[in-house]
């Protein structure tokens, strides 16, 4: 494969026309002047992402997503723009740096989920649709390989609730759209696999999870995963951050009395 002209720029993704005569954008062949009031975010969304506009039901379906993933309280990532403000910043490094704290542990699990995912079950789909029993056996064997390395399935589980109430709404979303598909119906069984490694006891799918799966069978390539909670997330840390502005805080920090110093010590003059 020849190597790619580093000074020549190409993208199926957008043009800016103007010309004197013409002046538009064209984006994934689309006038963007025809598309402004005729879609919604969400359908934009999908189109910039995969190149055609969703159907009715894909456009619901992520909508719901997108709303499910705008708020989750004061959460680190929140924190850290309220702290921004608290610290007299802009809007923008606030914003940014709330979604920089997102990683790994926090946030790309649903990554990594979609990741291990299309990793096991795309070869499957290219050979046929799984029946329930080849989904289940599939499930049984990721949570006991998770086992065997003493790892956690990601997308499973959540501190700060028994089980996330934004998950089963969108399940139920995706099952009335139509958008339930072999992913979703996959990390269902993981989720019941779960419960049956650990007795009965459940590891609900969380928001990390069920964004996962929903975008794989909305057909999203399974690296763009992270943006269903990254776009959202964006409002959220707006607003936390203009509330904290009219809190009128000054220099958000940890009380040096709350934390516990485990250094040595100098010596008394």
């Amino acid at each position: 494969m020849p190597t790619r002209d580093m000074k020549s720029w190409e993208t199926a993704i957008a043009k800016v026309v103007s010309n004197g005569e013409t002046e538009e954008i064209i984006v994934r062949g689309h006038r963007l002047s025809d598309l402004v009031g005729r879609i919604t975010f969400p359908e934009a969304m999908f189109l910039m992402l995969q190149g055609r506009l969703p159907t009715r039901p894909q456009a619901r379906v992520l909508d719901a997503l997108l709303v499910a993933s705008i708020e989750h309280g004061i959460a680190p990532p929140s924190m850290i723009a309220r702290c921004y403000a608290s610290y007299g910043t802009t809007i923008q490094a606030a914003v940014g740096a709330g979604i920089t704290a997102f990683g790994d542990r926090m946030g790309g699990l649903g990554e990594q989920l979609a990741q291990l995912l299309v990793t096991r079950l795309a070869p499957v789909l290219a050979e046929d649709m799984p029946g329930d029993a080849a989904l289940e056996a599939l499930a049984e064997s990721i949570v006991a390989d998770a086992a065997a390395t003493k790892s956690r399935v990601p997308g499973y589980g959540i501190p700060l609730h028994a089980l996330d109430p934004r998950s089963p709404q969108l399940l139920e979303i995706a099952r009335q759209e139509g958008i339930f598909g072999p992913y979703c119906r996959l990390g269902v069984a993981i989720e019941a696999a779960l419960a049956r490694s650990r007795s009965g006891r459940g590891v609900p799918m969380n928001l990390d999870g069920v964004s996962a799966v929903i975008a794989l069978d909305l057909g999203f390539d399974w690296r763009a995963t992270r943006l269903f909670l990254l776009t959202p997330r964006t409002v959220s840390f707006a607003a936390h951050y203009l509330e904290e502005r009219d809190q009128d805080t000054t220099w958000r920090h940890i009380p040096a009395d709350e934390i516990t110093y485990t250094g040595p010590n100098p010596g008394r003059k």
